[in-house]
């Protein structure tokens, strides 16, 4: 019974555990040092392949705008242009949304302010 009072076995007793305390810290944090260095790689890959994904992409649907642009440009005099039944047609595809890009790229320009 003496010999667990003994204050230098009391004090290898609290070393022992702040020492196991101290190394399973060390290892907690390694372990989630090695945990985000893994998810970290992972992201990097999937940022990777998402660039080269979007790098193969191509934007080609305009074909209904070209179209109507050159079905307007081949009449040359006011009175003579008629819009003919396929260029009713793409109009209104673009009115009711179905054309791939509208007109203008969608931007509309801003209006002058009025000076009064």
């Amino acid at each position: 019974m003496l010999k667990l009072l003994n204050p230098w076995f009391l004090l290898a007793i609290v070393l022992a555990i702040v020492g196991a305390g101290g190394y399973g810290v060390h290892v907690g944090k390694s372990l989630e040092r090695a945990a985000y260095a893994k998810e970290l790689s992972l992201e990097q890959k999937i940022q990777q392949t998402l660039a080269e994904e979007v790098a193969k992409i191509e934007i080609i649907n305009r074909p209904r705008i070209e179209k109507l642009e050159t079905i307007t440009r081949e009449v040359p005099v006011y009175r003579d242009c008629q819009h003919t039944d396929a260029a009713f047609g793409l109009l209104n595809d673009i009115a009711e949304g179905k054309a791939s890009v509208p007109a203008g790229d969608g931007v509309v320009s801003e209006a002058d302010p009025v000076d009064r």
